[in-house]
This record gives structure tokens, sequence and C-alpha cells, in this order.
């Protein structure tokens, strides 16, 4: 067989760990005893042992729902798995992921991930970091056939192909995608033939054959590791349970069933083993029997385990922030407009920290020319243009967050955030939480945001509000070059993933900044403007639209206070109430639209924190309910004005 009589016995422990784990996992649910949902691998154990056995104990993996035996193979310590299933404090994640979410980044398993194909885009930007930082290391990536019919597998593919990263996407065909064959799903018969499509190899190989699959993933592993980019293996298998336990699988005979339990990898492994002399009966039985006691000792070790303290139920939803204030005067300041502002920032960060990486469409260019000329003293390893693939833009920057680099990733306009909405949504904000704390996420996406170029419905909108509603993640709204900069450098310095959004119709206008260093804390306010009459809150373009009004006003004898949050998440609710205190009267002003919007938060939290203190009823300010149209005219008349926010202001003190 090619291997010595220890990785040869190593092989059968690992497939024999991953079984009995899993057989275990089934009694225990059956018993009550594990809440939620478990997907067991049962009957593909060679795949995920003959791939780890390939790799290093310092390479990646990425890996699904049905993730236990990866995780297994890869080293993943059984108390604490089994613990986790139990939901414990002692568990992986300290009961916060369980089954379809453990991560052990010591080992270098990113997590198993209960969004299908996820784990394909993770596993590229993971590929991103070590190529970056030359690190040597490669990523294995596990999915499932089903996996391939989603849009983010082929994106991935396709930038791991044009990148050349050191992934090995391997395709655990165990013919059904929940309850449906595969072959309803898609007319490729060998998913290994999609290899061709993004120019890399794909090669197919019997699933059940450890030692096959160890011999096809070792080629695929020194591909990668010298170099030569990523390669496609396609496991034929099959799982013996149904999609979830309990599920009853009346989608398939019995038959069928039986059929492929006669190719059990382990006993068709052990057989082979004991023929050709490379184990004897005896030494194989000791083996089961030091399994057995690893099982029995993990569910002693749940079951006897703490079960999480309510009171830390919110834990680990952001990275705990360390950056103080540090803000210069503006003796030293050049007057810089706000797209120069944050390509300058982005220089300054880049040539303080070797680990920032820009990444997006067209960055080497740079739309509105923000990110113009950065390639060429950087290099294009770390200003990457990539395809227009925004899903995967967002995906790989998670992958590289997680693996040693501080992407800031760019999507274009505002509006195509909601083609990168799973990876921000459910991997960027969430996998610190649900991995008990493991991982940060030092992740920066820019984007800009708002109307009045009649760009239309697609190119205008004002989403920030829409992300508020996403437990872990810091959104930035900066109004100003100077807010810009400091606000910038923070979310680049920070672990946590920071939305950073940029008003278009700012790009141009400038303001002073200094010179030097400084960072502004997320979550601090500025007073833009003091008054005692009315409160204003105002975000981004929607400032300086205030402080027009409030300089008009004040030669009326209307002294208007002009609040700048800076940050929506986390929001310094503080000043605002503070200033509502002094005022009676509050004005919220923003472009996105009204219903839900940011100003229905802020309303409601002064309400109840502020309400005696409020001599009128809070006015709003904000788009109309319409998406934005094309028409000069009719943009202007959807978006808010200046005559807007003075009548507002001017309906609170009685004119």
């Amino acid at each position: 067989m090619g291997l010595s009589k220890q990785e040869l016995l190593n092989l059968y422990e690992s497939m024999q760990r991953l079984r009995k784990f899993e057989e275990e996992v089934s009694v225990q649910f059956a018993g009550g005893n594990i809440p939620g949902f478990v997907h067991l691998y049962t009957g593909q154990e060679a795949v995920a042992v003959g791939v780890c056995a390939s790799l290093r104990p310092d390479d990646y993996i990425t890996s699904t729902h049905r993730g236990h035996g990866h995780l297994i193979a890869k080293g993943g310590d059984l108390n604490k798995m089994m613990a986790e299933l139990y939901g414990k404090e002692t568990g992986y994640c300290r009961g916060r992921g369980g089954s379809m979410h453990i991560v052990d980044v010591s080992l270098g398993i990113l997590g198993a991930n209960g969004i299908v194909a996820a784990g394909t885009q993770i596993a590229a930007g993971a590929g991103l970091s070590t190529k970056v930082l030359k690190s040597g290391k490669v990523v294995a990536c596990f999915f499932g056939d089903d996996a391939t019919t989603e849009g983010m597998f082929h994106e991935s593919m396709n930038l791991a192909s044009v990148w050349d990263l050191p992934v090995i996407f391997v395709c655990e065909n165990n013919l059904y995608g929940q309850f449906t064959p595969y072959a309803k799903h898609s007319k490729v018969r060998d998913i290994a033939e999609r290899a061709r499509a993004y120019g890399m190899p794909g090669v197919i190989v019997d699933g059940n054959d450890v030692v096959a699959v160890k011999t096809i993933a070792q080629q695929a592993v020194e591909r990668a590791r010298s170099g030569k980019g990523p390669t496609l293996i396609e496991c034929k298998t099959y799982r013996w349970h149904g999609h979830y336990e309990g599920d009853v699988y009346s989608y398939r005979s019995e038959e069928e069933v039986e059929e492929w339990k006669k190719k059990c990898p382990i006993a068709n492994f052990r057989t082979k083993l004991v023929t050709e002399d490379a184990a004897t009966n005896e030494e194989l039985d000791a083996i089961d029997r030091t399994v057995d006691d690893a099982i029995k000792a993990a569910i002693k070790f749940a079951e006897e385990s703490p079960s999480p303290d309510p009171a830390t139920v919110k834990d680990n939803v952001f990275s705990p922030e360390t950056i103080s204030e540090k803000m210069p005067s503006l003796d030293e300041a050049d007057e810089l407009p706000l797209a120069l502002t944050i390509q300058e920032t982005l220089r300054e960060e880049m040539r303080r920290d070797p680990t920032v990486v820009l990444l997006g469409e067209d960055v080497t260019i740079g739309v509105f020319g923000v990110t113009s000329g950065l390639a060429s003293e950087f290099g294009e390893e770390r200003v990457l243009d990539t395809p227009i693939s925004e899903n995967v833009i967002a995906g790989a920057a998670v992958g590289a967050a997680m693996t040693g680099l501080r992407p800031v990733a760019e999507i274009e306009f505002s509006d195509f955030l909601t083609c990168s909405m799973d990876p921000i949504i459910n991997q960027a904000a969430k996998l610190r939480f649900m991995t008990g704390g493991q991982v940060k996420m030092p992740l920066v996406i820019r984007t800009n945001m708002g109307a009045g170029f009649s760009a239309a419905a697609q190119h205008s909108q004002s989403p920030e509000a829409l992300l508020m509603h996403v437990p872990g993640l810091v959104i930035a709204v900066p109004s100003t070059p100077r807010d810009a900069k400091g606000l910038l450098k923070t979310a680049i310095r920070s672990d946590n993933p920071v939305l950073f959004f940029e008003s278009k119709s700012l790009y141009f206008s400038s303001g002073p900044v200094p010179k030097e260093d400084y960072t502004i804390p997320f979550g601090k306010a500025d007073v833009k403007r003091p008054g005692k009459d009315v409160t204003v809150v105002a975000v981004s373009a929607m400032v300086n639209k205030s402080l027009s009004v409030a300089e008009k006003l004040q030669s009326e004898g209307i002294s208007v206070e002009v609040i700048d949050p800076r940050t929506l998440v986390p929001l310094d609710i503080d000043t605002i109430i503070s200033s509502v205190k002094k005022t009676g009267r509050l004005v919220i002003v923003e472009e996105g639209c009204l219903t839900g919007g940011f100003g229905a938060e802020v309303a409601a939290r002064v309400a109840k924190e502020a309400f005696d203190y409020l001599d009128a009823p809070i006015e709003r300010v904000a788009a109309l309910d319409t998406p934005v149209p094309f028409s000069p005219i009719l943009e202007q008349t959807v978006i808010p004005n200046e005559e807007r926010i003075e009548n507002a202001v001017r309906a609170l003190v009685g004119e």
C-alpha cells in the first residue's frame, strides 16, 4: 500500500475515532442529551482521514454542517467536541456554536459552517493569507456535492484559480443534496469536470478507499504548496444516515443503503490490513478498545461539565476595543478632499502594517480615484483586483481576517452589498461569537453610499441602517475628511468587522486633516455645533446640510446643536440624550429611507430615556419611502434637503 505500518495503523485508528464518535452521538441524540440538530459523518470516514493525513499540523481546513469527521481527523479534542454538542461551557465554542459551528483555531480548523458552500470563500481567504504571508501553509476545503450548485462555490473556485491560491477543494459527493439526488440538481455527472472551467486539475477518487484518497490528496497538497495553485478532488462516497439525525430518509431505498454499506471504508480497510499482513486482528482490536475508552471519557466529560452562565450570553459579540482618542489640533493640517484623505490613510496604514491588504473590483485604479496609485507602491500582491464577485470579495476577506491579514475589502457601491450579505451577516458578524471568542475578525469593508448623481435606484442607496440590526458589526459613517482619517485608522486596527460607509457626494468636499497619526474611538459622537434650542442628529452628508441650516437659523435667534454620531454601531446615545435634556427638542436627519431607518432607533431610545425632557414630538427627516429615481427633479424630491431640515426645526420651535 506504499505506507509504513504505523501510518496504516494511524489511518485505521483515525477512521474508528470518527465512526465510534458518530455512533455515540446518535445514541446520545436519541436519548435527548444533545439538543438541536446533528448531521452525522458515518460512512464518509476515508475522505476526512485521507485528506487530513496529507496535511501538516499548521495547515488549515474549512468544514461543513456535517463536519465532525473533518474536525476529528485534523486532531480535534473529543472531550471538547462532545461538550460542545451538549451545549456546555467546556465545549470548543463554550456552547455558542454547537454541532454545525465547531472551530479550533490552534489546529487550523477554521470551522464547520451551517451555510452551504460558505467554507469555499473562507478557504480562498485563508489561501490568500498563506500566499501574502509566505507561510507555506495550504488549505483543505471540504464541501458536499450540492454546494457546487451555489454561486459562492463558483466565485471561490474562480478566485482561487486566478490568484493561484494554495487550496485543495475536496468535494464529498455522497450523492444527495439533503433529500434530493444530486443528479436532479445538475447535468454535470462528475463534479471534477467543473475544474476545467476554472483552469485547475480535477480528479475523481474512490471516497471509500482511505489510501487512495491520501495518495490523491498528497499530490494536490504538494502542488498547492509549490505555488502551482488549487485542485478539485471529487470523492465518491455515501452517508449512511439521513441528512440529519432523525431523518427517516424515505427518499432512498434500504437496498441502496445496504449496498453502500458493503463498501464500508473501515471494514474493508481492516480486511485489507489483515490479509496483506500489515496488521493483526489483535492489534486492530486493541486500537478499537482505546478508541472506545476515549469516547466513553468524552461522554463523561460532557455530562459532568457545567452549562454556560446566562450572564455571559453577550460575551464575544465584539472583540474589546483598546484604541483611545488621539485628536491633534488643526495647527498643522492639510486641506484635503475626502477621497484623497481616505487614500492617504490607506497608504499610511499599509506602510505601518504589512498585513494590511486591499481587495476589490478595480482597486488598482480606484472608483472615484480613492485607491489610485496604491498598487504602484505596494504591489499587486497587497492591492488585489478581484473579479466582479462581491460575494467572494467579502467571504475571502473573512477568511483572510481569520488567518493573519487585516483586509480592507471594497464594494464599489453600497447597493452591491446585497450581493455579499451572507459572508457579512452569517460569517463576519457571527464567527467570533459562535466560536466562543476564538476568532478575531480584523476586517474593513469600504463602500460608498448616497444619491445626487442621477445614478438611479441601484447605485444611489443608503443602506447603512439595514445592517444595524445585525449584532457583531461596527458601522462607521464619517462626514468630514478629518473624521474619515481617524475612524478609518481605528477600523483597520480594530479586531472587529467594520462597515465603512463613505458618501460619494462628499468625496471631493475638502476639510482640514491633521498631518500626524491619530485615531477616533468608535461610539463617540462629535458635537459639530453647540446650541440650546434644538438638537439635530445628522448622519454623513446630512451633517453639512444641517450645519448650513443651523447657521441660517442662528441669525433668527434659533440656536441649533448639531451632533454627528460618526458610528451608528456602537452608538453614543449618551451624548444625544445629554443634548436633548438641554434643548428639549430633537430632529434626526438621514439620507436613507424613513421606515426602519437609523432615526427610528434614536427616536425610540430618546423616547425611553429622556421622555420627560421632550417639549415637542421628535421630528425625523429622511428619504421618501421609494427607490431613488433617475430624473434629477425626482431624485431631489426623494432625498432630504436643507429646506426639509429647516422646516422640521421650525416646527419644533413653533414657527
